[in-house]
């Protein structure tokens, strides 16, 4: 078995002895650097020294999944459910939204190395939000049942951006121009962290363009754009995680994945993520002992595509030879 995570940057795959095994063979790549997902595949395939069929393939893309034919929201790949199950020559294929990934593997957000973010005490049986900026910002939520775990959908990253200051409701006028209809991910990812950095500099000629990894790593240094930069978008994310909370009902808490928020874990106590999570106007009592975590695993995606495999109420996804 082979499941997958793939991003609108990076390919992390592993191989599976069995639906319940350890990881195997762990394997980071560069969607940039193959023309197509079957590419990708064939590398892997060659790394772990697979020829035969495979019992079953689980991947979690950045793209809406419902309709067979499956386009990544942040990178140049396409592909067809049926024919890449042909083509893989698997006897089952199951394709996940990566942030239905990343929420089916935080069944106990507690574990799997999580840090407490913002304590709090998480209402029992409640959903859990799951959100994160990467490429994009992923928006899922995870809801214990009585046949298993069901993972809630969306597209939650391109919901309208909700300014909350005089400063955002100039951003919003700064990207609006550029833009058009401006989304909660124009602000809340790397993309998004790049875009308020050069809304920052618009007046400082000296100050040079830079790419968010960059504005991540200089904001994370030193005082400066880039950390203004960076604590503008943490406070910006705190709205982005109350409105979903608000909306779903998530009691059970939040989990924050993806790269970005790792990166910038140690601006959190200087932003005001915290205080728009838990000041919410008269429904603040709703949300004051809402718990946080922070993932730091960078495989969660991959623990969350293997947990698909064994999800009943994904049966339903699957595709079959």
């Amino acid at each position: 078995m082979f499941v997958a995570d793939i991003g609108g940057t990076n390919i992390r795959f592993a191989r599976l002895t069995g639906l319940s095994s350890s990881l195997r063979d762990i394997t980071y790549l560069k969607c940039r650097d193959y023309t197509r997902i079957e590419d990708a595949f064939l590398t892997f395939r060659k790394k772990v020294g697979y020829d035969g069929q495979l019992d079953a393939v689980s991947i979690a893309v950045a793209a809406p999944v419902k309709d067979d034919l499956v386009e990544f929201t942040n990178n140049h790949w396409t592909f067809s459910k049926s024919a890449l199950l042909a083509e893989l020559g698997t006897k089952r294929l199951l394709v996940l939204n990566d942030f239905t990934a990343q929420a089916l593997a935080q069944s106990d957000p507690t574990a799997n190395g999580n840090l407490p973010v913002i304590a709090g005490v998480p209402t029992p049986n409640a959903p859990l939000l799951i959100i994160g900026p990467g490429t994009g910002l992923g928006v899922s939520a995870l809801l214990s049942t009585s046949v298993g775990m069901q993972p809630l959908e969306g597209e939650g990253g391109h919901v309208s951006f909700a300014p909350r200051s005089e400063a955002e409701q100039a951003l919003y006028g700064f990207i609006r121009r550029a833009q058009g209809y401006v989304s909660a991910e124009h602000m809340v990812s790397g993309g998004g962290l790049e875009n308020i950095y050069r809304f920052l500099i618009r007046d400082k000629p000296d100050e040079p363009e830079m790419s968010a990894p960059k504005i991540g790593a200089a904001a994370v240094a030193e005082a400066g754009p880039c950390r203004d930069a960076a604590v503008m978008m943490l406070n910006i994310l705190g709205t982005v995680i109350a409105n979903n909370v608000l909306t779903i009902g998530a009691w059970g808490g939040v989990v924050l994945a993806g790269g970005i928020v790792s990166q910038l874990a140690p601006l959190i106590d200087k932003s005001q993520l915290a205080a728009r999570i838990q000041k919410i106007g008269k429904e603040s009592h709703l949300t004051t002992s809402l718990p946080v975590w922070l993932s730091v695993d960078p495989n969660a995606g991959l623990r969350g595509a293997q947990a698909g495999l064994s999800n009943a109420l994904l049966k339903g996804r699957e595709v079959h030879a």
